[in-house]
């Protein structure tokens, strides 16, 4: 069998493990069921619109607001981000390995700035709407800030990774 060589101007990378979070399913069962009830409680008073909503809009913004952080701060292209639908990284999430300090800095702007551009438009829509479009944008947000918090002591030299069962947090 004949080996397979590198070439002068591969490039290898080495990852060690430093932390790996794993995703528990029953949390995010209940998780879900705290959006559920809230659905509830806005079909039994007849106002189901401003959650769907805020379910509607709030990955929207933070799409935006991510894609204009790397356009205006990063200077660079999002090629390797993507859209997905599980929590806890409901939204735009990177595909590969991911600075760690970055994707912290990255939410704490995104928790922040969704918060004032939602309250912005207070003169113009009820209360009611802003409370549910900032619900569902703090339901979308703490499970990626509580992951981010267990991960802070490897901030400066950690790389993040997402997989479908766990986050995890390697050093190169």
């Amino acid at each position: 069998m004949k080996d397979k060589q590198l070439s002068k101007e591969s490039t290898v990378y080495h990852y060690r493990l430093l932390q790996r979070i794993h995703y528990k399913p029953l949390y995010f069962q209940l998780y879900w069921g705290l959006l559920g009830l809230v659905f509830v409680w806005d079909l039994i008073r007849l106002q189901p619109f401003p959650l769907l909503l805020g379910l509607l809009l709030i990955p929207n913004l933070h799409t935006l607001l991510i894609y204009l952080y790397f356009k205006f701060k990063e200077k660079r292209p999002l090629k390797q981000w993507m859209f997905q639908y599980r929590l806890p990284w409901i939204g735009y999430v990177p595909t590969s390995y991911f600075a760690l300090y970055r994707m912290m800095h990255l939410h704490i702007h995104l928790l922040w700035v969704t918060i004032v551009i939602c309250c912005c438009f207070f003169p113009w829509v009820s209360i009611n709407l802003i409370a549910h479009v900032i619900f569902v944008h703090l339901w979308v947000i703490a499970p990626r800030l509580f992951i981010l918090f267990q991960l802070r002591k490897h901030a400066e030299s950690g790389y993040l990774k997402l997989n479908e069962q766990d986050t995890s947090c390697y050093a190169q």
